[in-house]
């Protein structure tokens, strides 16, 4: 029994039923047998009784417990942050099996405030909870459904390979290991205009080169994982925006985390929303960026994500556009602030005319979604000369520009500032030319304090 006088005030505190969900159950017993699948659910249950105290188990299921655990009432959204900083701590905390590790998905459902301990009926509690998690529609849940249902060697193989990739992933940034490289926006006209700088994730090889985590960030979204690498890259950009007040930054998430409900119910970006409210100011010189393919399947929640964040003053950017995963009319339910052509167009368009002509129809089209096109994939001279011609105001390329961890920023031009929203002009050098910093100089990414913290 919970001894709730004993804790703190009566006043003060309240219980709170839970029911824990392991989203990747079927993928689990499908590699590992049902001995791995228990495995899972004791380190689970382990991993629960460290960061909750006190709490108390009260039943064990296949894929899911349920559990009734203390928490302070300090405001009203209080359990919902602490629900989402304890499902991280869970999802990044993998299992030892074998000669492997597994990253565990973990979905949480919690009741409203309840009186009371587990030997009272506690039934209108334990339903509420599950409802609420019946309601998720986590990524991770659905990828081990359809493996566990289509299961073959292959895409076993295949599962087994991304899960190493993404808990080597996830340990890298733990140990502070990965940084951000900045890529600039600018004018092809005038490559020292500059529109802002897009959050290129990074790690360093032994002399000091820089490779980019792509594959294992592509192996994180086929895990339906990819929202634990997302929130925290949003906190590391908030970060720089804030030590420097003339940034403009961008950054890419999955469309797997447009949702406030990927821990559990209201349980996500919670750390991120308190933040933007707190600092307005930096919500107008953040930029999330998102595929055209998030159109095509809206996850629960995505137009409710997306509109908070507008109102909060974030700006919204859709890339890939003209990749052929959505329509037009689908596209300008999203209403993004800024629109980023995929970069395969740009790179063939000197191939044939057919090919350069489609590079104008694409701008035009994306001009009808939002006033800001970007045209992505110069990296050449006469990429850039093609894009100018095309009418092109802003563009990109992955080896164009100072690609580099440092930002450099002159003074800010008043005028051109009127004449250019969240544009800035830097001294940066000449658009061809592209950096390599030392490993010194980079400011590692590291897990948001909420995420390291025992809980309740």
């Amino acid at each position: 029994m919970i001894d709730l006088a004993r804790i703190s005030p009566p006043n003060r505190c309240c219980n709170t039923l839970l029911v824990a969900r392991l989203d990747n159950a079927e993928a689990i017993a499908a590699i590992h047998g049902e001995d791995g699948l228990r495995a899972a659910m004791a380190h689970l249950a382990g991993a629960i009784e460290r960061n909750l105290n006190p709490v108390r188990f009260h039943k064990a299921e296949r894929d899911r417990m349920t559990l009734l655990a203390h928490a302070a009432m300090l405001e009203p959204d209080f359990v919902c942050a602490q629900i989402e900083a304890l499902g991280m701590q869970l999802c990044l905390d993998p299992l030892v099996h074998g000669a492997g590790r597994i990253l565990l998905s973990v979905s949480i459902g919690h009741s409203d405030p309840v009186p009371g301990v587990l030997g009272e009926d506690l039934s209108a509690a334990l339903a509420a909870a599950c409802a609420r998690l019946e309601r998720l529609a986590a990524p991770g849940h659905t990828a081990s459904l359809h493996l566990a249902n289509e299961a073959s060697a292959q895409m076993l193989a295949r599962y087994r390979d991304d899960m190493a990739r993404a808990e080597r992933l996830l340990g890298q940034i733990a140990r502070g290991e990965t940084f951000f490289a900045w890529r600039p926006i600018f004018d092809p006209r005038h490559p020292d205009r500059l529109f802002q700088h897009e959050a290129l994730l990074r790690y360093a090889g032994e002399r000091g080169e820089q490779f980019d985590c792509t594959a294992a960030y592509a192996a994180l979204e086929r895990l339906g994982m990819a929202h634990l690498l997302d929130r925290n890259l949003v906190l590391r950009v908030l970060d720089a925006l804030e030590a420097d007040p003339h940034a403009h930054l961008s950054i890419a998430i999955s469309p797997q985390s447009l949702s406030f409900d990927l821990g559990g119910a209201d349980a996500a970006w919670t750390d991120v929303l308190a933040r933007l409210e707190r600092r307005p100011e930096l919500a107008e010189r953040l930029v999330l960026e998102f595929p055209e393919s998030a159109a095509c399947r809206f996850w629960p929640g995505t137009l409710t994500f997306l509109n908070t964040l507008r109102e909060l003053g974030v700006g919204l950017g859709l890339y890939g556009f003209g990749s052929g995963h959505a329509s037009v009319r689908q596209l300008a339910v999203l209403r993004p602030d800024q629109v980023k052509l995929d970069s395969a167009f740009l790179r063939t368009a000197l191939l044939s005319e057919r090919n350069r002509a489609r590079v104008g129809r694409l701008a035009l089209e994306a001009r009808t979604l939002c006033r800001t096109v970007i045209l992505t994939g110069a990296e050449t001279p006469a990429q850039i000369r093609l894009a100018a011609e095309e009418g092109a105001e802003w563009i990109a390329g992955a080896r164009l520009g100072r690609v580099g961890t440092r930002r450099v920023w002159s003074a800010p031009d008043r005028a051109a500032q009127d004449r250019i929203p969240r544009a800035r002009t830097a001294s940066a050098p000449s658009a061809l030319e592209t950096v390599a910093t030392e490993p010194a100089r980079f400011r590692p990414l590291s897990w948001p304090l909420a995420a390291q913290s025992p809980v309740f």
